[in-house]
């Protein structure tokens, strides 16, 4: 049973999420759009991973590209396309945007990790379509919750997942975007993710962040491979490994 255990908190990262509550108080509406999703935008990014064997590089395209419907619930799709030293692959994820925030669709039943999970275990745990990537409006210093896991299995009753966000900072940094230096005031968030492989030994820690601006979204991502695959919605990135997705160039419609 331990070996089970085990096995389904190194690999259960990627599967569950908190919802947006039915009874969260909507925040105040804001002119302030730090996440357009115009179907038609494009937006592309600089790559950069690395590990103890080196560093990879590459680049990301990203575009929304009409909507769908996902257990009666409406969602927009966003394709992303990379090449990693010379490997194509294309990607498809689904969000939603809201007065709250913006949230992202969990595909539990086409997630590579889910069918190895013990079946002794399965029942034990509960996974949520849907895991909160942003708050809205932003403030600074601002925190909510991102994912949380659960597990009730026999005697056992405890949270071995759980990853939030918090605004750090805002500041003016100097960009160079579609071939033109801009100033453009941002937003950093960082996620923190604590996963329990041994409730004996403290939680395993990742961190990522995000910088996002008005007008534009997330221009740039730094941290964990791990939470990079989770809050994007895919698992392009190999476990263990520094990313780095810088934007370069977008069209907005």
């Amino acid at each position: 049973m331990k070996k089970s255990f085990a096995l389904m908190f190194s690999l259960v990262v990627l599967i569950t999420s908190c919802k947006e509550s039915t009874t969260e108080q909507a925040p105040n509406k804001t002119s302030s759009n730090y996440f357009p999703n115009s179907n038609g935008n494009n937006y592309f990014y600089s790559i950069s991973v690395s590990d103890s064997s080196g560093v990879q590089s590459g680049t990301k395209k990203t575009y929304y590209d009409g909507d769908t419907t996902l257990l009666e619930t409406p969602y927009q799709i966003e394709v992303d396309s990379f090449n990693i030293n010379g490997i194509q692959s294309v990607n498809k994820s689904f969000f939603r945007k809201s007065d709250t925030g913006v949230f992202n669709y969990v595909d539990i039943d086409s997630n590579a990790f889910n069918s190895i999970i013990p079946d002794s275990i399965r029942g034990a745990i509960s996974f949520d379509q849907e895991y909160r990537l942003l708050y809205q409006p932003f403030e600074l210093y601002q925190t909510w919750p991102v994912y949380k896991v659960s597990v009730n299995y026999l005697s056992f009753q405890f949270d071995i997942l759980t990853i939030d966000a918090k605004v750090l900072s805002k500041s003016t940094i100097d960009l160079t975007i579609n071939n033109s230096a801009i100033t453009k005031e941002v937003f950093i968030i960082r996620f923190t993710t604590k996963l329990t492989t041994d409730i004996n030994q403290p939680p395993t820690t990742y961190e990522a962040k995000g910088w996002i601006a008005e007008g534009i979204g997330f221009i740039r991502w730094e941290g964990s491979s791990e939470i990079i695959n989770f809050v994007s919605g895919r698992n392009v990135y190999l476990p263990g490994t520094y990313v780095i997705e810088e934007l370069y160039s977008y069209k907005s419609l």
